[in-house]
């Protein structure tokens, strides 16, 4: 075990001789994930509440998407063209503005607005994170460095359900206000913002060489190595992943943004729903550290394969019995299979592609994840409101099984379980990681 690194104890001796920038990341991702966390449980709730229903929440969601998506879009230009540091940190600053504005405006179309410009934000935050820690670390460390992203960023996220959980009430005895309440609400939602946006201190305590730095072209074979994969193999190789994201969005996007409320229909209240999202980052985060050796095991195709599948029966038992117990279950094992896939999907996506078309694969993949969220989840929320949850079952069973067996036919067939072709050999010592 130890001389394979797949120990616990030398992952962890592993984290001690990253490079200060890394930590500083790792930090940063920490504390802004606790602001989203508090937003993906407070937000459709605080909806509700001003008598919007799921309708609503998925126009809602499809108008935060379509920006997130749009701007997603040019975030690999911004990325080749200004660098991933100062990328971010703007994206930062435009998410915390325009997530204010959300928590104020109660105005309908004025919220769609606001989900709009803050959807935008969003996609700062969540699009670069892979460029960046391949910028920041060296291949041997970026599978480890991703997981452990992967498995803070759910460690965050958890800290924010419960923060969004219990702050409620808290809030509402100190302020003397009803709760459950429309005021609450948007009071946790403020206090989240204010805790995602301390996550600027550490970027702007990275290092001036990695804030003023810019992506170089990295791919120069090594001598002896494997030829650079033609143009045509590599856009091809994009395409797939594209398509693939895309698939999955058109599921996640019928499902998760109603999840919460689903959970409320069945008779969880806003703390218990807390402690439940709480509880499903806990378990993903201690879970998302084993990828590595996960993927060691058994390849990174089978591996991400495998978990991403996981999932399924769970929410196929909810088409029959839609009982609180199995959905608590389903949301664990879901959060869980997220949190292990990304790192390996990410990691496999920065071995098979070139440094470029690495930049531009994660721009265009979270532009097609947000377009087909958006779409699946303004039909979800019509779909939900007429005939009940059992159609976003349906949806998130369908396209997750078909983006994994196009995910895995293509990539068997193309390039198999070994390590990545070309450019895992071609690329030298700094490179990347990743929601």
């Amino acid at each position: 075990r130890q001389r394979n690194g797949h120990s616990v104890g030398s992952f962890f001796r592993g984290i001690q001789s990253y490079s200060r920038d890394i930590k500083l990341f790792l930090l940063y991702s920490l504390i802004a994930n606790v602001g989203i966390g508090v937003f993906m449980l407070i937000f459709n709730l605080y909806l509700i509440q001003l008598d919007l229903a799921e309708d609503f929440i998925g126009r809602f969601n499809a108008f935060s998407t379509l920006a997130m998506g749009g701007v997603a879009l040019s975030i690999g230009f911004l990325v080749n063209r200004f660098g991933v540091w100062l990328t971010v940190t703007v994206g930062l600053v435009l998410f915390i503005i325009t997530s204010v504005l959300a928590c104020v405006i109660t105005n309908p179309p004025l919220l769609l607005l606001m989900g709009a410009l803050s959807g935008a934000g969003t996609a700062f935050l969540f699009v670069p994170t892979m460029p960046f820690i391949v910028e920041l670390t060296t291949p041997r460390e970026r599978h480890s460095v991703a997981a452990l992203a992967f498995s803070l960023n759910s460690l965050s996220m958890t800290i924010g359900s419960l923060v969004g959980g219990f702050l409620p009430r808290s809030l509402a005895s100190l302020l003397a206000i009803d709760t459950p309440s429309a005021e609450a609400y948007r009071y946790t939602l403020i206090v989240g913002v204010g805790l995602a946006g301390l996550g600027i201190i550490p970027l702007l305590g990275m290092s001036a060489q990695q804030r003023h730095a810019r992506p170089m072209d990295e791919d120069v074979a090594i001598a002896g190595g494997p030829a650079p994969a033609p143009p045509r193999t590599v856009r091809r190789h994009m395409a797939v992943f594209i398509a693939i994201g895309g698939l999955m969005s058109l599921g996640a996007g019928a499902l998760f943004p109603f999840y919460n409320v689903f959970l409320q229909r069945q008779g969880a209240s806003t703390r218990e729903i807390g402690v439940i999202f709480s509880a499903a980052g806990l378990i993903a985060a201690g879970f998302g550290l084993t990828s590595p050796y996960l993927a060691r095991r058994l390849g990174s195709l089978k591996a991400v394969t495998v978990v991403r599948l996981t999932p399924v029966p769970f929410y196929f038992l909810l088409l029959f019995t839609p009982a609180l117990p199995i959905a608590v279950i389903a949301h664990i094992v879901r959060t869980t299979s997220i949190n292990m896939a990304w790192p390996i999907d990410s990691t496999y996506i920065s071995e098979v592609l070139p440094s470029r078309a690495r930049a531009q694969v994660f721009s265009f993949r979270s532009g097609a994840w947000n377009f087909g969220w958006a779409l699946s989840s303004v039909i979800a929320g019509a779909l939900i409101v007429r005939y009940g949850y059992s159609v976003s079952f349906v949806a998130y069973i369908v396209f997750i099984t078909a983006s994994m067996l196009l995910y895995y036919f293509y990539f068997e067939r193309t390039i198999g379980e070994r390590r990545a072709t070309p450019v895992a050999a071609t690329t030298d010592a700094s490179e990347l990681s990743v929601q």
